[in-house]
This record gives structure tokens, sequence and C-alpha cells, in this order.
């Protein structure tokens, strides 16, 4: 068994006087939703910070789990540059995965350890506001993204309907948004940065089936801090791809509205969280504002 329980209280002890009543926006890739030893590593972290007086706030997605499921019903899924074509069928899905069974079990292990929580079943989306993503055209190919949804605003209602008399409830939002014709598939990573943007997030922490943002793949570890101008660069020549650079890219936007610190590290190992919040060296990569070397 890993020994591994985290930072000590006199190591932790400078941050969490310094981020007690910031709220940490952490989300949750849906590799990391897909059995139970792993969330049950993620959430007594998560724990932690709430006693510890932070305000976490979790957002998660569920793409393997809706792939499965649609996969059992018998309906392909359809995906443009990694981005999921949401027909009604496939939404009907994610509603009965993502934001049914994937948040209960959330909020539901959450509050069997007398931490209050808030999820989809409590109108937590309603704050997510979206615009409906308009067909798009690529190399002679147009494409009909359904209902997908671009996030272009949280609500600070959210806010105060986590801030209770009887203190914290930890909101825990699908990956999920709402138009004015009602509910969307939102990519969870837009959806977590824009929740830090507009609800003026101490931290925006990303956790991830890896343990960072590697150099390459003979990399012995992550790279443990990047500016802006050193992920712009990973970016445009190509060292990172896919989900990875999804995050990065949210990353960056984060930073530009005001966030001033996003973490990329492993969900999969034991006290991650913990140590990349309440330790100096921390255990994945720390994304920073600055221009870096031009």
């Amino acid at each position: 068994m890993h020994s591994d329980r985290g930072p000590s209280i006199v190591e932790a002890s400078p941050y969490i006087e310094a981020f007690r009543g910031r709220l940490i926006v952490v989300k949750l890739g849906g590799e990391l939703l897909d059995g139970g030893p792993v969330l049950e590593r993620i959430l007594p972290q998560v724990a932690v910070l709430y006693r510890c007086g932070l305000r976490p706030l979790l957002v998660h997605g569920g793409g393997k789990q809706v792939d499965d499921a649609c996969r059992d019903r018998g309906i392909e899924p359809e995906k443009h540059r990694g981005r999921r074509v949401t027909t009604p069928e496939v939404l009907d899905v994610m509603m009965e995965v993502v934001a049914g069974t994937l948040n209960r079990s959330i909020v539901d292990r959450l509050r069997r350890d007398g931490i209050g929580a808030i999820g989809y079943a409590d109108g937590v989306c309603s704050n997510v506001s979206c615009t409906r993503r308009a067909p798009t055209s690529e190399g002679g190919v147009t494409v009909d993204w359904g209902y997908v949804g671009d996030v272009v605003a949280v609500d600070r209602a959210l806010l105060d309907a986590a801030d209770t008399p009887d203190g914290w409830q930890i909101p825990v939002l699908p990956s999920l948004g709402t138009t004015p014709d009602g509910v969307v598939n939102v990519n969870a990573d837009a959806v977590a940065s824009r929740v830090a943007i507009d609800l003026d997030a101490e931290k925006l922490v990303l956790l991830t089936g890896v343990s960072g943002v590697m150099e390459s793949e003979e990399s012995a570890g992550p790279l443990s801090e990047l500016t802006e101008a050193e992920v712009r660069e990973l970016i445009e020549d190509g060292t990172v791809r896919g989900g990875m650079r999804a995050k990065l890219e949210e990353a960056l936007r984060a930073l530009r509205e005001g966030v001033s610190q996003v973490h990329i590290i492993s969900g999969r190992e034991p006290s991650t969280l913990l140590r990349e919040i309440f330790t100096d060296e921390g255990c994945g990569t720390l994304v920073i504002p600055g221009a870096g070397a031009e």
C-alpha cells in the first residue's frame, strides 16, 4: 500500500492561511471517473480542502462513460477534432450518464463524508449560460454539432446558492449548460475555465490521467512550471496535441482573464491535489502569467 498521506500540517499551514475562504475550481476528467478507486483518492482530498476552510468547486466530464453508454444503445459516437457531435439521442445519454449517474455519485460520496454538496439536481447548471454552436465548415465538410454549446457566462448566483447559513456547499457541475431552448453539451475544460474566470477563483486545477505537461514522450516527468509564452510555443510547435492542447488553450484563456494560476496534475496518484496546493514543490505543471522569452 502506498504510504503517501500528503503534506504535513507544517508544510500546509501557510497555504491554508493564504487560501482560506478562496474559491478553488477543480476539474475532473471523465477518465478519472471510470471506477471507484481513483475517485476514492480524489474526493477525500477535496474534503480536506473544504475542512481547511477553502471553497472547492468541482466540474466533471464523462466522455468515456458516454461513449460506452452510446455503444451499448447502438449509437456510434461521432466526433470532429475531438469534439462530440450531440444528437438528441446522444444528449439523452448525457443526461442519464453525466447529469445523472456520475454527478449523483460524486454528490452522494461527499455527503456521506458529511460535506455539503449541490449537483445537477439542485440546479447548478442553470447558472452556466451558453449559445448553441452553429454548423461549421472545414475542408469542404460541414459539421452540424447538434446540441453543443459554447459557454458565454457563469452567473455569480451560483456562489450565493453555495454559500449557505450552514456553510459552503460544494457545487458539482457536469459538462452541461443551458440556452434559452434547453440543455446543451459543453466541454468540461471550457466550463471549468469560465467558472474560474467569472467567479474570481484563486486557482483552476485540471485533474487528468497524466502527471502534467510533458516536453516529450521520453521525459522522466512533467514540466514543473510554464509561462503563457512557453505554453503558446508548445502549442505552435506541436509538442502538445489533442486533449492536452485543449487543456492548455483553456489555461491560457483563464490566465488572460484574471485567474492567477492554473495547475495540470494527475488525479491517479495519491495526495496529488493536496501536494500541488499545499507545498512549495507541487507535483504537476503550474501555468502562470508571463511573457517569458519571445
